[in-house]
This record gives structure tokens, C-alpha cells and sequence, in this order.
């Protein structure tokens, strides 16, 4: 793994034990590495934090349903969705407000509701590498729907390094997990993803590209 990518890869998995070291020390801490993230990887201004502990707490004790807390770089914005749905692997969470993301294996597969939506992906083979935790090449093809209603086929070659394992512990979860990036390139441009993957091969956490529209998405599970 090179210089630049260690640098990177070692910002991003601070960021995450950070968030997990303040809510574990002091409840009334915000969420410091929800409003870091952003700038650690963008350099862009800070995210004031709008989710608190608080509200975390809220909504696990409001449901038995997996719960995640999601950042939108973009937008600075930040929420929390629950899981409204399960099909063949898939979880889709949703808000009230209608905005959904479909994942799998805690890997973001499709969006609705935000503006410039990912509509699908072909996600197997890149999925494969990151849930086994291992080096190697796969192929990517994200598809949205532009303004006149037709659909843009983006493909890409992704290539995966492994780092090293780091705790995460946020709401009800309290694991492991190995870091696993995935830079990619092709027809829509480059763009790096980071993934925290657990032995079981689920995505305890990380930042990934949704678009050009949408931008990186960064995503915490609270509850799987």
C-alpha cells in the first residue's frame, strides 16, 4: 500500500475511534468524528454536528430494527435511518421523509429521495473482495437516471488494499473490523471508497462515492 493511501486509510479509521472513544467516555459529547469526517478527507469546512448521542438513544430505544447514522458530505447533512425493509440480502433503510438506501452487507447499493440517485449497482464482485477482506482487482457499474429519463451506465475498475484491524463501537455495536479501500477508476472519473469490515464480512463502517450528484456518503452502523 503506498505513503498517500496509508495517510488516507489512517485519517479515516481515526476519525471512526474517535466517535467511538466520546460516546463511550461522555454521553453528552457530540459526534465528533460525524463532524469531522468531511474535512478530514476533503479538507472542507466542518460539519456542525446535528445528531447527538441523545438522539441515537432515542431511536434504538424506539425500535428493534437495524439502525444506522449516515453523513452526506455535500449537504453537511446528517441523519439516522431504520431499516424499513429485507429482501433476498438486501436492507433497505428509510425516513420519513421517503429517502431510502438499499445496502448489503452494510455496502450502499442504491439510493431514493436525495436528487441524482444511484438507482442500482452491480456491486458482486467488488463486494466479494471487501467482505473477504482481501487485495485484488473487481469490476463496479453504477447506473442513475439523468434529467430526460435516461439511464447512465458508469463502469469501473476498483482496486483493494487491506489495513489494519481497529475497534468500532457506536449504539449497540461493539466489534472489529479490518480497514478496506477501494480505489476506483473508469468511465465517470475516480473516486476512493473505505470500508471497515467485520470476520463475518459485514461493513461496520466507511465513505463511499454514490455519484456525482449525491457525492461520498459516509455510514455507521448502530445496529445490524
Amino acid at each position: 500500500m503506498s505513503m498517500v493511501r496509508n495517510a488516507k486509510l489512517a485519517l479515516g479509521i481515526a476519525l471512526v475511534t474517535t466517535l467511538a472513544g466520546c460516546l463511550g467516555s461522555n454521553k453528552e459529547a457530540p459526534l465528533v468524528s460525524l463532524k469531522t469526517l468531511p474535512t478530514l478527507f476533503t479538507k472542507q469546512e466542518p460539519v456542525i454536528p446535528t445528531v447527538t448521542p441523545e438522539q441515537i438513544g432515542q431511536v434504538l430505544a424506539a425500535t428493534d430494527k437495524p439502525v444506522s447514522v449516515y453523513v452526506l458530505e455535500n449537504t453537511k447533512a446528517q441523519f439516522i435511518l431504520v431499516e424499513v425493509e429485507r429482501n433476498q440480502g438486501y436492507q433497505t433503510y428509510g425516513s420519513r421523509a421517503r429517502q431510502t438506501i438499499a445496502q448489503r452487507n452494510g455496502m450502499m447499493v442504491s439510493t431514493r429521495g436525495f436528487g441524482g440517485d444511484l438507482m442500482s449497482s452491480d456491486e458482486g464482485a467488488l463486494l466479494s473482495l471487501v467482505r473477504n477482506r482481501s487485495v485484488g482487482t473487481a469490476s463496479y457499474v453504477m447506473r442513475f437516471l439523468t434529467s430526460d429519463n435516461q439511464t447512465r451506465v458508469l463502469a469501473f475498475e476498483c482496486k483493494l488494499d487491506v489495513g489494519d484491524t481497529h475497534a468500532v463501537a457506536l449504539g449497540e455495536v461493539n466489534s472489529k473490523g479490518v480497514a478496506v479501500t477501494a480505489n476506483c477508476s473508469g468511465d465517470g472519473g475516480s473516486f476512493n471508497n473505505l470500508y471497515v469490515v467485520d470476520a463475518r464480512g459485514n461493513i461496520l463502517s466507511g465513505r463511499q462515492w454514490l455519484g456525482d450528484v449525491i457525492g461520498y456518503m459516509n455510514v455507521q452502523a448502530l445496529r445490524q
